[in-house]
């Protein structure tokens, strides 16, 4: 089973630090370069099973009004999708989650995080595959302490789960104290030694994870080098 967890930041594009300044519009209006950038991370997930997508407009002005998870999923060929929204700017965006998979997807829980900033979601899921697994697909907050608190109530909806992967956009290193945590209450472990994803030009972060149950032993854990977010993709084999 090949994974791939991405933030994709709306399809705005940055490939460098200045456009965060010259692209600024792409946050309020959507444009034909932004279809075009979803078209191409369409094309990138295409070969991947199970892929979980974070920063993604599920309708918003943005969005032209219109869910960013239809025109990806109708270009990659992935039958099953879940969304999950966690906050709304009126009138200009609505930032969600979403898991893609080839298989049956069962929703577990729609976890919306604790956090000084609400904002901050998980979305679990089973996915109906040759063998079953659970998937959260996460995004969480800046701060050490939320992230602990967040991850924590994370760890309570896959305990049950006797394999499962935990993919996203964690804003903190692999070594950090809540990933550690994380790793203690679950009985989980990395993919690998996690690769630098942010900023996606010159990465020297590991923002983004793939965390799987202990019995699953991943290969292939990498991030890919593409400009297409302001995040690079990571991906890993189950």
């Amino acid at each position: 089973m090949k994974l791939l967890t991405w933030n994709i930041q709306a399809g705005i594009g940055t490939k460098r630090y200045r456009d965060y300044l010259f692209h600024a519009h792409r946050q309020v209006i959507h444009t034909a370069a932004k279809t075009a950038i979803l078209r191409e991370i369409a094309r990138e997930i295409t070969p991947y099973d199970v892929v979980c997508l974070q920063e993604v407009d599920l309708g918003g002005r943005r969005a032209g009004y219109r869910s960013q998870i239809e025109l990806i999923a109708a270009a990659s060929g992935h039958g099953f999708v879940a969304v999950q929204q966690n906050r709304v700017i009126p009138g200009v965006s609505r930032h969600g989650n979403a898991i893609l998979s080839r298989w049956p997807l069962e929703i577990v829980e729609d976890l919306k995080l604790p956090g000084r900033v609400a904002g901050r979601g998980c979305l679990i899921v089973d996915v109906a595959g040759p063998e079953r697994l659970r998937v959260a697909c996460l995004h969480l907050s800046l701060g050490a302490a939320d992230q602990a608190a967040q991850l924590a109530v994370i760890a309570r909806g896959l305990a049950r789960a006797p394999r499962w992967v935990a993919m996203g956009d964690f804003n903190c290193g692999g070594a950090s104290a809540p990933i550690a945590g994380f790793c203690a209450l679950t009985d989980g472990r990395p993919a690998g030694t996690s690769p630098a994803s942010w900023p996606s030009w010159r990465p020297r972060r590991d923002f983004d994870h793939i965390i799987a149950s202990g019995d699953l032993a991943p290969l292939d854990y990498r991030a890919d080098p593409l400009t297409l977010s302001d995040h690079r993709p990571i991906s890993a084999r189950i």
